[in-house]
């Protein structure tokens, strides 16, 4: 598989086909991926239409960095506004090449909009995106993901050099987080390989943050469920719990 930057863990999975079998069976990635659990219940969000929007700066700042991840993790540059992210092209159904896209691609019209990545061991990943939104509009773009991975629990991507991927998305348990919030995790799949995604999605004031672990095996939920509320915590302006 040929993969430029594609955030949410396609690198590592890119990383996953490249090493031997052997090294793979060790880990443990190459079992086909179990079922899913169906998705939650709907979160319906609601946004004060005077929440303040925080600017570029402010909203980049706002995201955890390396220091407050777990051992292991690096920065490996933030991505550029414009690169090829998702699913990309080829993807069946089409608008399920948005599932894991930053949020500001999901969801169109953001005031500002900011985003980190890092590596980790064992072809680990974290990838962190907001966007912020004027006028209440936080809430519709909150609403707009669910919608779309409810459209999207099943669809598959071909790369240009003809390499399938499959995807599924489920749902995840995870404590509530900001002013609302939900969880979901994604299984992609190509050569026999699998790589597993956890992520939340957390509405803060005129922000919505999407936080994704994705790895060889499952992401612990609990170190997600950390994470989170210190990524909500920072985007407020609060110490870590």
């Amino acid at each position: 598989m040929n993969l430029r930057y594609r955030p949410r863990g396609r690198t590592a999975l890119a990383a996953l086909l490249g090493v031997s079998a052997v090294a793979l069976s060790a880990c443990g990635s190459h079992d086909s991926a179990p079922a899913l659990p169906t998705l939650g219940p709907v979160v319906q969000p609601t946004v004060p239409s005077n929440v303040p929007v925080p600017d570029v700066t402010a909203l980049r700042n706002g995201l955890l960095d390396a220091t407050q991840l777990p051992t292991g993790y690096t920065s490996l540059g933030d991505p550029p506004t414009g690169s090829t992210t998702g699913a990309g092209a080829g993807t069946n159904p089409a608008q399920c090449a948005k599932v894991l896209a930053p949020i500001a691609e999901q969801a169109t019209n953001a005031a500002t909009r900011a985003a980190a990545q890092y590596g980790g061991p064992d072809f680990e990943s974290i990838d962190i995106d907001a966007a912020a939104y004027a006028s209440g509009a936080a809430a519709q773009a909150f609403s707009s993901v669910q919608a779309l991975l409810r459209a999207c629990a099943s669809y598959s991507s071909t790369d240009p050099d003809g390499t399938k991927v499959e995807y599924q998305v489920g749902g995840l348990d995870q404590p509530a987080s900001g002013d609302a919030s939900f969880a979901f995790r994604v299984h992609t799949t190509s050569q026999g390989l699998t790589l597993y995604s956890a992520v939340t999605v957390s509405l803060v004031g005129a922000t919505v943050v999407q936080f994704s672990m994705s790895g060889a095996k499952e992401p612990d939920p609990q170190q997600l469920t950390a994470l989170t509320v210190a990524q909500v915590n920072k985007l407020r302006g609060q110490p870590a719990p």
